[in-house]
């Protein structure tokens, strides 16, 4: 029997290593968007202790100048917090884009695997009508032999 060798096995390899390299950069997106939803997340929860902190000060009769400089910093928080949002979208993007590619990259795999595929039952087939061949062969010798071995009686 003849060993089974794939004619497009470079191709293969190549589209599994796409593929993998595909799928680390849609890892490594998915962590860039955690860290920005943890951002969001952080700023969001600053911005309610800062509300907090202002309503309390301001409840207690404090200084104008302190309320502007409360007010000022929960600009500064808020412009953060929109950077954060901005910076989440991006990532929510950059996700979205790799995959796509993981999926491609997928398909292609795909495409030369199912081509594969169709080989091996190609050769697996003309391997069994090859082994069918000897064993008709060696049964039609057999039954040669056997009829020149046995006596007639006649």
């Amino acid at each position: 029997m003849k060993a089974f060798r794939f004619t497009l096995e470079a191709v293969r390899t190549l589209r599994l290593r796409q593929e993998n390299d595909a799928l680390e950069q849609y890892a490594r997106t998915l962590a860039v968007r955690q860290r920005a939803i943890n951002a969001l997340e952080a700023v969001r929860e600053k911005i309610n202790a800062h509300w907090a902190e202002m309503r309390r000060r301001l409840a207690a009769g404090g200084a104008a100048s302190e309320a502007r400089r409360l007010q000022e910093y929960q600009n500064v928080l808020e412009t953060r917090q929109q950077e954060c949002a901005a910076g989440l979208r991006a990532a929510e993007r950059g996700v979205n884009l790799a995959s796509q590619a993981m999926l491609l990259a997928r398909q292609q795999r795909e495409v030369v695997d199912a081509y594969r595929d169709k080989q091996v039952t190609r050769h697996q087939r003309l391997e069994n009508r090859e082994e069918q061949k000897i064993s008709d062969e060696f049964a039609a010798r057999r039954s040669t032999s056997l009829q020149f071995a046995t006596p007639t009686h006649a």
